[in-house]
This record gives structure tokens, sequence and C-alpha cells, in this order.
């Protein structure tokens, strides 16, 4: 079977430690082996011990793994081979905050987004003058690019980054042209997000966590847009993706059982799942 590696992300404070505490809950045929991923450069603390085995909580095994966002190719992988050699058939669950450093770092068997419920569309997407700026910035700077489509981030150092090439800028007719090609489509899209939600667009799940409020009329809007996001992805590459709006804690709800039943490929083990239905939200 081979090791078969869950990454679960989003922004801090969405709720993906109370989803992975549900999807622990589940029926797994065999325990998962947990880490947390914590950049260095940022301001998360270590977690106090609970007291417990990593065993109560339904793992095989918890570590904390804290990285430098340019080590993220060599740590990640290094991760699970490290786990893989104490369990060949090891199941592996991240969690990590929204960091594009991570998103290429290994090919993830299964990828789910949790988010908070948004409160504006301005919360996840660019206005229209800021998508325009990056999309031009992204086409003449190889750097932006490859952060906009693949998460990709370069050296910061000033010493070593190379200036953006001068060009000219695009016609409407060129501009037109380039955003009706695939690869153009595909950029217009995900430029439209702002940087903390572009694991959206790769993710096999996405949670949004209702935490028990019902969307007022601004989220609902945002939730609508990020709808129609998907349906445009599904046209572009034939992107399979579900999202639940509901609260991960709340065994009991509806959308929460739907939820876990859409996640039952990554905690029955089964890596070559690849998400089942068209786009759309619960």
């Amino acid at each position: 079977m081979g090791v078969a590696v869950t990454f679960v992300s989003g922004p801090r404070r969405s709720g993906k430690s109370a989803l992975i505490r549900t999807v622990l809950d589940q029926p797994w045929p065999r325990p998962p082996h947990y880490v947390r991923l914590i950049s260095s450069a940022g301001d998360k603390e270590r977690p106090k011990p609970l007291g417990k085995v990593p065993q109560e909580c339904g793992m095989a095994s918890a570590t904390w793994v804290e990285y430098a966002p340019a080590e993220a190719f060599d740590v990640v992988p290094a991760t699970v081979a490290r786990l893989q050699r104490r369990d060949r058939n090891a199941t592996v669950l991240i969690e990590a905050d929204a960091d594009p450093a991570l998103r290429c770092a290994y090919p993830y068997d299964y990828r789910i987004f949790v988010m908070s419920m948004p409160q504006s569309v301005g919360e996840v997407f660019r206005s229209t003058e800021a998508a325009a700026h990056e999309l031009h910035k992204a086409l003449d700077d190889t750097v932006s690019f490859a952060a906009e489509i693949f998460g990709l981030l370069a050296d910061e150092s000033e010493a070593d980054r190379e200036v953006p090439e001068e060009r000219p800028r695009l016609t409407l007719t060129e501009m037109r042209g380039f955003l009706y090609s695939p690869l153009g489509d595909e950029l217009a899209t995900r430029i439209q997000l702002l940087p903390p939600y572009h694991g959206l667009v790769e993710s096999d799940v996405v949670v949004v966590n209702a935490n028990g409020t019902p969307p007022g009329r601004a989220s609902e809007e945002c939730m609508q847009r990020i709808e129609r996001l998907f349906e445009r992805l599904s046209r572009i590459g034939g992107r399979r993706a579900e999202v639940f709006l509901c609260d991960p804690r709340n065994y009991n709800n509806k959308m929460c059982k739907r939820m876990l039943k859409a996640l039952e490929p990554m905690y029955k083990r089964g890596p070559s799942h690849r998400a089942v239905s068209s786009p759309h939200f619960h």
C-alpha cells in the first residue's frame, strides 16, 4: 500500500484542529500519524502537553515540526520518510497554516482546506483593481507568476533576486487573447484570491467553518463567488472538489455527517479516490 499523506491547511484559527479532532474520532483501520508543521518565521507557540499519549487521542504518533519556509521542500519529505521507516504503510495527517511554501512541498494524496466563515468578499478575494495589478505583475515577473500559480516563493534576499524585465504593457486585444487561453484563464482565476486562500483551488475538500453561526448577506455573497470560482476551475481543468458549510465539531449536524462521508476515502485509506463529484456546495 505504501504511505498515504493528507494535507490539512488554511488560515490560522479557522478550525483546522477542530476538523482533525472530528476526523480522528472516526473508525480508522489504522491510527494515523499526526504532524503539525509550524513556520519558524511565525509566532505560534508549541501547545502545552495534554497529559495523554497519542494513542489515547486516536493517533499512532504526534509530532511538532518547525521549519523555515525556504526549507519546506526538504522538511516535509524528510518528515514523511522518517514516519514511513517506522511504519511502512503509514497514514500521515499533516496540519499547517496557509503557507504557500508547503503547497508543492510534497505530492499529497489528499488536500483539505479549512476556512472561517467569510465576513465579506474582500476577506477572500482581491478587488478588481488589485487583481489586475497582480496579473500584470505576474506576467512581468517570473517569481510572481510562480507564486500565484504554484505557491513557490523565491529567496527574499535582494542580492539574489532578479529585477523584473521591463516589458511593454499588453494591449487590450493581447490581454483578452491571453485570458481566453487555458493558462491565462487559470492564472486569472487563481489571482482573484488573496494569498492565504490560494490553497482553495488545489483542494479535494473545502470546509467553511460556520462555527454555529448562519451566514449573513455579505457571507453568502462571498460564498457564491467561491462557488463560481470552483465552477470555472472545473471547466478549465476538470477538477473535482466538494465544499461544505458546517461546524466540524457538530457530529450530529446533517452537513457535518455529509462532510465526514466525503472524507471517508481519506480515513478509510484510499489515496486513489480523487474526489467523486462535481464541485458544489452543501
